[in-house]
């Protein structure tokens, strides 16, 4: 009765949200981000202390900067339920790019690509610009969301932009595949979650969990990496920043080769974070698992 009640009051919200004018509706996000930071004593104390932690901000600075991240994340979560009807011409229009240059160059190999990313700004859009715009093979790695019609929503809002939906639980052919047919596969690697396989690697100075899949299987298939973020802009349009694929050594220690590559990849991760900290999402605990090593991922 509980997710009935989530699930209906979930869909009231959407068509509320999407019946309004965008600047509208982006004005009130932020008054609902102002809210939650105020009434969300766990959220907002986590947030403020990943914050003073990692960014070594303190006083009203860094209590400016949680504010702003909640209001950024509600402000994110209302464009991503609205823009299911977003035109590619809209598209377009909102996203400003900085170093495309950097994944076109890998993506026109065909031999496949990794997009590595975070949980910062609007990153459902990335892929829906680069599938839908740029006409790219995309693919993304999403986990699934707790409630299932909700889920069933997402990928094929996903798959309505032209991106292929490979779930964490998929197995690990169908995300080679995906590489092997030249796609441009999304992958998220900041977050700590003991269901999937990982190392704990340092993240702002402290060891993190990370996951280790995707690296495992960029070496395998020698498949290059590019970071890259999209951020919010004051005029709630979108800039996306792309940074050059990172170097990997790759030699016969194969566990001590992806503990490399995932620390570069952390730390470009950090670049992307530092270039604007409010974008992030600082409500999750990424330093939640502190076991010195946590599992491994066959290759």
């Amino acid at each position: 009765m509980k997710n009935g009640l989530i699930y209906y009051a979930g869909l009231a919200l959407i068509e509320f949200f999407n019946a309004l004018p965008r600047r509208l509706a982006l004005m009130l996000a932020g008054v609902i981000g102002e809210i939650w930071y105020l009434i969300g004593k766990k959220d907002r104390s986590r947030a403020e202390a990943q914050m003073k932690f990692a960014l070594g901000l303190h006083g009203n600075t860094l209590k400016a900067n949680a504010r702003a991240c909640f209001e950024n994340m509600i402000k994110n979560l209302i464009d991503v339920l609205r823009m299911k009807n977003w035109s590619k011409k809209f598209l377009g229009s909102l996203v400003e790019v900085d170093g495309f240059e950097f994944i076109d160059k890998e993506y026109r190999k065909g031999r496949g690509v990794i997009a590595l990313t975070a949980h910062i700004g609007n990153f459902e859009l990335m892929a829906a610009w680069f599938a839908k715009y740029k006409g790219y093979k995309a693919s993304v790695i999403g986990r699934k969301l707790y409630d299932e019609r909700f889920d069933k929503m997402l990928v094929a809002q996903r798959e309505s932009f032209g991106v292929q939906n490979i779930p964490t639980t998929a197995p690990v052919k169908i995300v080679m595949k995906a590489l092997r047919d030249g796609h441009a596969l999304g992958v998220l690697l900041d977050q700590d979650s003991t269901r999937v396989s990982g190392y704990q690697v340092d993240f702002f100075g402290k060891a993190a969990l990370t996951a280790a899949g995707p690296m495992f299987i960029a070496r395998k298939l020698d498949i290059p990496v590019v970071p890259l973020a999209i951020y919010r802009r004051p005029d709630d349009k979108y800039y996306m920043k792309i940074l050059p694929p990172l170097k990997f050594t790759w030699t016969d220690d194969k566990e001590q080769d992806i503990k490399n590559a995932l620390a570069e990849c952390n730390r470009a991760i950090e670049q992307l974070i530092k270039h604007d900290p409010i974008q992030w999402v600082w409500v999750h605990n990424r330093w939640r698992t502190q076991a010195a090593e946590v599992g491994k991922q066959p290759a």
